[in-house]
């Protein structure tokens, strides 16, 4: 099993950096860089779960919609063009990425527009993970794969991930373990009341497989998680290394880096804020209209970094009691 190899986390490390060193020299310059470094598309808006920490349940139906492969093409060759070092593309946003039977062909497209030079992720949930999607993975050659898990017993991961099947899935991780598949494989953990418990337990478990684990606290979903209270811990009983965490990430970042770095695609080419704006509040501009450079560079975005940079949130819908700005 090779997908914890140190050239991959060698290149996490350096991507974080420049991260990092783009969001300091945003704190000085007050000037973004002329293009971003991560991107999340959302290739379909379906999901097929119901978790208690996301929006997407409440929000009722939800209409169907599959990206066009024309507009899909049109912001490869755009990103393909402009990216620069350490750039990222995530197929998924507010989904379940393997929801898009064609998936694969989109991330192949990604390393073949880019010369191989874009790393492509994928985050899921894992129950779409059968032998030949695992196999189309290994062709797809993504280079992360994180599995949303968020419990280390059947009876946690039922109460959180709901309508899914953690035997399945389980199942399903150990197959992609134990398959070609040799980049970067983590499973993700999103800290809140009812798995509290199991966070040591899990990690152990995990890295003694040698798949790296990814923990994070539990967001407001930019105010769209009606329940977020009575399922978010305190920050007193969050571990100190989370606390410690965020109080860097706010200090360097004046509350939020996602808008100097980020940028966030619906299917239907709509340009959101952030990743946690599920209803939409704020539209940035549609990519099938304008690059989306125009839009990176547009002054409707600038000045929401501006007053992100003012930690002035209350200005901005889709931040107005968001736990980033309330860090």
């Amino acid at each position: 099993m090779g997908n914890t190899s140190s050239s991959n986390r060698n290149g996490n490390a350096l991507q974080y950096a420049v991260w990092q060193k783009r969001i300091f020299e945003y704190n000085i310059t007050r000037r973004v860089k002329p293009f971003p470094s991560i991107f999340q598309i959302q290739t379909i808006n379906l999901c097929n779960a119901s978790c208690k920490m996301c929006p997407i349940s409440k929000m009722g139906n939800i209409k169907p919609e599959i990206m066009s492969d024309k507009l899909f093409k049109k912001i490869i060759e755009e990103i393909s063009r402009e990216h620069l070092k350490f750039t990222s593309i995530y197929p998924y946003l507010q989904n379940e990425p393997l929801m898009d039977a064609d998936i694969f062909n989109k991330l192949k497209l990604i390393k073949k527009f880019s010369d191989e030079q874009i790393s492509t992720g994928l985050v899921t949930n894992g129950t779409l993970l059968t032998l030949e999607k695992i196999k189309e993975l290994e062709k797809s050659k993504v280079d992360i794969i994180i599995i949303s898990l968020d419990a280390f017993t059947e009876e946690t991961y039922n109460k959180i991930r709901q309508g899914l099947n953690f035997k399945k899935v389980m199942k399903n991780i150990e197959i992609l373990i134990d398959s070609r598949y040799d980049n970067y494989l983590a499973v993700k953990f999103v800290l809140q009341k009812d798995n509290i418990s199991e966070l040591n337990v899990f990690k152990n478990y995990w890295k003694k497989k040698g798949v790296s684990v990814h923990i994070s606290y539990l967001s407001y979903r930019s105010g769209d998680l009606n329940t977020f209270n009575d399922l978010c811990l305190e920050k007193k009983d969050l571990p100190i290394s989370i606390r410690a965490k965020s109080n860097f990430d706010m200090i360097t970042t004046r509350g939020c880096h996602y808008p100097m770095i980020t940028f966030n695609i619906l299917s239907n080419g709509d340009v959101i804020l952030c990743c946690e704006n599920y209803s939409k509040k704020i539209i940035l501009g549609n990519v099938e209209k304008s690059s989306i450079k125009e839009i990176w560079d547009s002054k409707k975005y600038q000045n929401i970094r501006n007053l992100i940079y003012k930690k002035e949130f209350e200005k901005i819908p889709p931040c107005i009691g968001c736990e980033k700005a309330r860090t």
